[in-house]
């Protein structure tokens, strides 16, 4: 059997919310943080760009890589003070550390730090801040402050690009033709990198020599770091495919929502991962009987209408047509609620008894302040402080 929400933030050091732009993510992510906060565990929430609005819910002016302890709606039950810690990622301070972490001296790590192409490669090199969000997990994971670390996956062009990071540095900086390449600076006077050469000459059309060899050089002197970084990728993979870890795929009910959710599912399988749970958001919690069109809604709402309009001292003469009028827009909300139906069907069918399928009910508009956050936390899993979590 598939664990419940409940038993994957109870056993669990690690969640990890994974799906596309726009299904509300981050707002979920939040949300089980607040959830296993509420049911006694420690919780860090740590995201990559929050929206301005979940900022305010969590009451917050601002986020940065600061943990920020926020104070939750106390628990009724025994009145205790409950918390919850947040954070975002900021790839260039990760950068910072994880060079000066390696690198072989201060010096070392002193050079690199104000090379001028280190801001560049720090922050806008292709796969930083992907491979930095695994090494930011992997700090928070480890470091003991937390029971339970709640990921809310960065933006990514394929939502599991920054799963895939770790093994794309390893074969990068562990490749000895890269190594061969970067590693003795010297090298641009002789072979292939000499001046007037084949390659230079080529190189010319594109960048010229000096930045091409201040390239060189800014690589070879991070190389004395690469050990170092494929370490600390190889810990990450370990831990993502390891069983602290597990996946909670979040979807809208759209259908091409849902059928992303189910790729990612898959690549999930093929890399190891364990994905545990589908969140499919904003399901329109409606009677799907009001999507009946056997039965004529205005008929029978009719009598009413014009009850109430004769109470009012209002025109009765319309009431029918307004009667109809209600009914189109309640028949509109239960059709609604069948297609919501059918993509929560949709997800169960995918992925079969494999994990849990919840639906999480549509609001009208994103939460707001901490009761409005606590709402959805209470839905996903009721608070409580189970023995089990403490010191999990």
């Amino acid at each position: 059997m598939p664990l419940t929400i409940a038993q994957l933030l109870d056993t669990k050091k690690v969640l990890l919310c994974v799906g596309t732009g726009g299904v509300g993510k981050t707002t979920l992510s939040a949300a089980l943080g607040m959830a296993a906060a509420l049911r006694g565990r420690r919780v860090l929430v740590l995201t990559v760009d929050p929206a301005r609005r979940l900022a305010n819910a969590l009451g917050l002016q601002a986020f940065d890589e600061h943990v920020q302890r926020i104070y939750l709606p106390s628990d009724p039950a025994n009145g205790r003070a409950v918390t919850m810690d947040a954070s975002m990622l900021d790839v260039k301070r990760t950068f910072d550390r994880v060079v000066g972490r390696y690198a072989k001296s201060e010096q070392s790590a002193r050079r690199i730090l104000e090379h001028p192409f280190y801001v560049q490669a720090s922050t806008a090199l292709a796969g930083s801040q992907e491979y930095m969000a695994t090494e930011r997990l992997y700090e928070c994971a480890t470091c003991g402050d937390w029971d339970l670390v709640v990921l809310d996956t960065p933006p990514a062009e394929h939502a599991l690009d920054f799963l895939d990071a770790p093994r794309r540095l390893i074969d990068l900086f562990d490749s000895p033709a890269f190594r061969r390449v970067i590693a003795p600076t010297s090298r641009l006077k002789t072979g292939v990198f000499r001046s007037g050469s084949l390659v230079m000459r080529g190189l010319q059309r594109f960048t010229s020599v000096e930045m091409f060899s201040n390239l060189l050089e800014f690589f070879g002197q991070l190389a004395e770091t690469f050990d170092g970084f494929v370490e600390r990728a190889r810990q990450v993979q370990a831990l993502l495919t390891g069983p602290d870890a597990a996946f909670v795929l979040v979807s809208a009910c759209d259908r091409m929502s849902t059928e992303q959710a189910v790729s990612l599912y898959a690549q999930l399988r093929e890399q190891r991962m364990d994905p545990a749970a589908w969140l499919v958001n904003r399901v329109l919690a409606v009677d799907v009987a009001l999507a009946d069109d056997s039965v004529d809604l205005g008929q029978a709402l009719g009598p009413q209408v014009a009850a109430m309009a004769a109470a009012l001292g209002v025109d009765t003469s319309q009431a029918r047509v307004l009667a109809d009028s209600i009914a189109a827009v309640v028949r509109s909300l239960g059709h609604m609620a069948v297609a919501d139906a059918a993509a929560v069907q949709r997800a169960q069918a995918a992925v079969g008894t494999a994990l849990t399928v919840v639906a999480v009910p549509r609001r009208d508009e994103e939460p707001y302040n901490l009761k409005e956050l606590s709402s959805i936390a209470q839905a996903l899993a009721p608070a409580h402080a189970p023995a089990a979590a403490a010191g999990a």
